[in-house]
């Protein structure tokens, strides 16, 4: 039983340092990043509206990206979609209409949002319809 205590405290705590890396990296990620956005609007008979902040790390080749998500929408699936159509991230599902989520991408990736935001669109699935946006930059 002892034994059964301590691997469950383990599992918890890797668990919880899994979680607070996302949120380091995230916020490393903000802070020396170029910031993006896309308002997010229905397609043609859908609802809801979001915004999705899109931060990009050339050091560390990584994109993440804070999405919140408006009305009565419950996503079921959302994307970060490239020039030619393919997906190039994914984005998570969130429990509350607010999710936070950082991946790892490509140098060229990097270098194409940076050189032509306007290519790339925040795609979200929903119940209610489908969002969607193009990137803009936010700052440098």
């Amino acid at each position: 039983m002892r034994c059964t205590k301590s691997r469950l405290l383990i599992a918890a705590c890797a668990a919880t340092m899994l979680a607070a890396c996302e949120t380091v990296a995230e916020e490393a990620t903000e802070a020396v990043g170029h910031e993006f956005v896309a308002m997010l609007a229905p397609s043609a008979g859908g609802s809801g509206s979001g915004k999705a902040e899109i931060s990009l790390n050339d050091a560390t080749d990584m994109l993440c990206t804070d999405l919140e998500l408006n009305g009565n929408v419950t996503m079921t699936a959302g994307h970060i979609v490239g020039p030619d159509g393919a997906v190039i991230a994914d984005i998570d599902v969130p429990n509350d209409n607010d999710s936070d989520d950082c991946d790892n991408v490509t140098d060229a990736i990097v270098d194409g949002i940076r050189a032509n935001p306007g290519a790339y669109r925040v795609h979200i699935a929903a119940t209610t319809g489908d969002l969607n946006g193009t990137l803009r930059r936010e700052r440098d």
